[in-house]
């Protein structure tokens, strides 16, 4: 008499999430689909009964990610590329299956090839430098939004990061490790006279991995013991001002100031972030911002966080690498605003070339 065995999946994405897929006749096949009984036991976990004698003799897969953000995928990363197709995904999720393989993981190549010597990015995208068949955050079982959510993290991670490494490489000969981290509090690298910067976060209690509780005594910059630098509070006080129903800056200390995170900005060449905390002046030279879906998913980008961008930082040049083509009217609109497009930014792209040069131009002209 066959056994009954118990496979409980943790239904919360890639924070601590559990799946299970069988591998059968080469294709994933969701745990459920062989289940004789399902328990929801908590609000985010469900536990399948599974008749042993239906998965004799097939491979379970299981993806999981620990509570550290660490990735694992048991018996082996090798499983997933052996799926002939995961049939659960939506026609949406499949399009974007097409453009995973035409353009992450070209970039993942070029990332794994460049950054030899190690790199400092997320677990996610540090698993992914195995150049997987499938993104992990596709086998996310319960949710096609959670699963898309999950991917346009990843897919935007990979583009930006990509980007940055183009341009590092066409200054440096030879990159040793390299670290990409959000709010970090050193460059990525400095090139000449400038600091690249790796969004770079502007956000008070995030800021340099939290420097303004150590200059202020707390996040409350408002009553901080130190004068804040004159650089840094004209930036505060132009959010304070910005006229705008922008959500995600409209509270200069409350959470609602999200998302200040230029996603590449050269700056005066610094070794740290108290370098520029030294200084009573900042000069953002340049910053790049990276958008690598179609525009009809970032429009409204446009307004709520290009612009307003553009305002804030005051950069002295400002351009969009887009994957996808941009509508003229737009880039006709921005470049009125001093902010320039290109577009066709990916491996082997039009813009491939054309924004390296634009960066060489702006940074040594």
């Amino acid at each position: 008499m066959s056994q009954v065995k118990e496979f409980c999946e943790q239904w919360r994405g890639f924070r601590g999430g559990r799946y299970y897929y069988v591998l059968d006749n080469g294709y994933c096949i969701s745990i459920a689909k062989y289940a004789t009984k399902s328990v929801r036991k908590y609000e985010d976990e469900v536990c399948y009964y599974v008749d042993e004698s239906k998965i004799a003799n097939k491979a379970v897969l299981e993806v999981f990610a620990a509570g550290s953000g660490n990735i694992y995928v048991k018996p082996d990363v090798e499983f997933i590329n052996m799926c002939v197709d995961l049939s659960h995904l939506t026609q949406l999720e499949r399009s974007f299956l097409k453009e995973w393989h035409e353009y992450c993981i070209p970039m993942l190549k070029f990332i794994k090839d460049v950054a030899a010597k190690g790199i400092g990015v997320s677990d996610m995208l540090q698993f992914h430098l195995h150049l997987l068949k499938y993104p992990l955050p596709f086998f996310i079982s319960y949710s096609s939004n959670a699963r898309l959510k999950s991917f346009e993290v990843l897919a935007r991670e990979i583009h930006e990061i990509w980007i940055a490494l183009k341009i590092l490489r066409e200054f440096v000969r030879e990159i040793d490790f390299v670290w990409f981290q959000q709010s970090s509090a050193k460059p990525v690298a400095n090139i000449g006279n400038y600091s690249l910067w790796y969004e770079f976060d502007f956000t008070p209690h995030t800021m340099c991995e939290g420097i303004l509780r150590d200059y202020c005594g707390s996040f409350n910059v408002e009553k901080c013991r130190e004068p804040l630098p004159q650089w840094l509070s004209q930036i505060y006080s132009r959010i304070d001002m910005l006229e705008r129903p922008y959500s995600r800056a409209q509270e200069l200390l409350g959470v609602k100031l999200k998302g200040l995170r230029p996603d590449i900005m050269f700056t005066q060449a610094v070794s740290s972030c108290d370098d520029l905390f030294k200084s009573s002046s900042i000069t953002i030279k340049l910053i790049v911002e990276c958008k690598n879906f179609d525009y009809k998913y970032w429009a409204e980008d446009i307004e709520k966080q290009i612009i307003s961008y553009k305002k804030i930082f005051q950069p002295e040049h400002m351009i969009i690498a887009s994957l996808k083509p941009v509508p003229q009217d737009v880039k006709k609109k921005l470049k009125s605003l001093g902010i320039g497009v290109i577009d066709h930014v990916y491996p082997g792209g039009a813009g491939e070339n054309q924004l390296v040069e634009y960066v060489k131009q702006v940074l040594f002209s």
